[in-house]
């Protein structure tokens, strides 16, 4: 029964923590950071490098 609900707690850790990323990276990016937070909870690890290899977006100086 221990290793069930720590099992769940490490994997609710993992997932937060590929949100938490993919919020962060998208943002320092230029990204929408929220829906990059929620492609990090469910693609997990891949989260990274589509962000790193996404273009950045760039804002207009009007």
């Amino acid at each position: 029964m221990f290793l069930q609900a720590s099992s769940l707690i490490l994997l609710a850790l993992g997932i937060f923590v590929f949100v938490y990323v993919g919020h962060v990276m998208a943002r320092k990016k230029g990204l929408n950071p929220r829906f990059w937070g929620v492609m990090g909870g469910l693609l997990g690890p891949l989260v990274i490098p589509l962000i790193l290899f996404s273009k950045p977006h760039k804002k207009n100086s009007e």
